[in-house]
């Protein structure tokens, strides 16, 4: 359990697009230090908070899912070509870090997320399917 939370902690900070900004200007100062690791924590608990919010309204349940779906997260990255690939593994990459940041903001709103995505997806394909036709 540790380890696993030292890992999601890690894979959390990894998709940081401000984790390239120094936050201390003296590395050895340990009040900069300190105050670093608050700002970055806090930081992370309103992305949290606002995606839980987020989450509360349909639309962006919707939104979400649509972006999972672009990033590939649902489809295989196997290509005959290795750099079509990797391309594709790194978009899948990135969705599951978003899905990552929706489940610890709210696994109950991100599962219903998915269980709208997949009635979504099952009227979808009803739809494209041709009417039986009737016999005369």
């Amino acid at each position: 359990p540790a380890k696993r939370r030292r890992l999601r902690r890690a894979a959390g900070r990894a998709g940081d697009v401000m984790a390239d900004r120094a936050l201390v200007r003296n590395a050895a100062d340990p009040k900069q230090v300190h105050r670093a690791g608050q700002r970055e924590k806090d930081r992370e608990a309103r992305l949290r908070s606002n995606l839980a919010s987020s989450l509360q309204y349909p639309e962006a349940r919707y939104v979400f899912a649509e972006l999972l779906d672009r990033a590939g997260l649902y489809a295989t990255v196997f290509d005959h070509s290795g750099s079509v690939m990797n391309f594709k593994e790194g978009r899948r990459s990135f969705g599951l870090e978003i899905r990552a940041l929706l489940e610890a903001a709210s696994e109950t709103l991100t599962d219903q997320m998915d269980r709208e995505r997949r009635s979504r997806m099952r009227r979808e394909d009803a739809a494209a399917e041709p009417a039986p036709e009737a016999d005369v």
